[in-house]
């Protein structure tokens, strides 16, 4: 079983330039490809991995962050090529009506790029300007992406290094500017409540991805604890299952600890997801349960990143 991460798919950005995407002409691309070199894991077949069963062969089709482009474009073609796929829900946006951080910081890159985010930082908090050590540091949170240095470094500043008071200020001024003071809206970012049941109710896995998708080894444990059951609990209530397993924000191994582990494991769900680049090939085990491999999307033929429209960045 070789289980796949995707995030953005959409058609085009025109109102951020910068905008690092999944093309949906790519996506359908890339699933003509599996179609023809390993096919993919049906419904059946994942829940009988689940129980213990052998672990199928195919791609397994995983969607993080429970964006408005799953049920928007995703969704239309998995029900017509009768494909299943597993969503993952940050509880958040929907319950708290506001833009997860993470999110904010792809807004901000894809509104301004790189170049005239350092710039603000320049003008607004130079401290935070990077050093080559900040360089090293960045590029091993995001090799996996093929973005640039700078841009590397930025997320890794924003998600990573920045305390959360730190990263509330410098965020919120970024956002504010780069916006002009008119800001998307959680809804125009995020699946609501009806669209989560429309997953749901066609045949897809909706489960759990946290409350506000921060780096879980930066939380107590009763913090953890806490955002692993505000997300169950907020699925659970529009059509999903923390059956369907826990995904660890942002992924990577130094993202989670076996503290993390354990609270998803006596909240209920039977496994989790992080980001490994390897496939499946035993049933679920003990041993991996809480801590499932997956690709990046971009790993294979027709992943390459497309950007935003070159229009002027005008956010509607």
């Amino acid at each position: 079983m070789k289980p796949v991460m995707y995030h953005y798919v959409r058609p085009t950005v025109d109102a951020l330039p910068y905008f690092a995407y999944l093309s949906l002409l790519d996506f359908q691309r890339q699933l003509d490809s599996f179609e023809r070199s390993c096919g993919f894991v049906d419904r059946n077949a994942f829940v009988t991995w689940v129980k213990g069963g052998p672990a199928p062969d195919g791609v397994l089709l995983t969607f993080d962050d429970g964006l408005r482009d799953h049920s928007e474009f995703v969704l239309p073609i998995l029900r017509a090529r009768s494909l299943f796929g597993l969503f993952y829900v940050p509880s958040g946006p929907a319950t708290t009506g506001r833009i997860l951080d993470v999110h904010k910081v792809h807004l901000v890159l894809g509104r301004m790029g790189a170049d005239s985010t350092v710039a603000w930082l320049q003008s607004n908090a130079p401290e935070h300007l990077p050093t080559n050590n900040d360089i090293r540091l960045a590029t091993s949170r995001y090799g996996h992406q093929n973005s640039n240095e700078i841009t590397r470094y930025l997320k890794w500043l924003l998600n990573w290094h920045l305390s959360a008071t730190q990263r509330e200020e410098i965020l919120g001024g970024l956002f504010e500017y780069a916006f002009a003071g008119r800001p998307p809206q959680w809804q125009d970012i995020y699946l609501d409540e009806r669209s989560l049941r429309e997953l749901s109710d066609a045949g897809m896995g909706v489960g759990p991805h946290s409350h506000t998708h921060e780096i879980s080894i930066r939380l107590s444990s009763d913090q953890q604890k806490k955002e692993i059951a505000l997300s169950c609990d907020f699925v659970e209530a529009n059509g999903g299952s923390r059956q369907w397993g826990y995904c660890y924000p942002y992924g990577s191994r130094s993202a989670f600890s076996q503290k993390t582990q354990s609270a998803v494991a006596e909240a209920g769900c039977p496994f989790a997801f992080a980001l490994d680049a390897r496939d499946i090939a035993t049933p679920l085990s003990e041993v991996e349960r809480y801590a499932l491999p997956r690709y990046n999307c971009n790993a294979f033929p027709y992943g390459a990143v497309s950007y935003g429209s070159t229009a002027p960045p005008v956010f509607h």
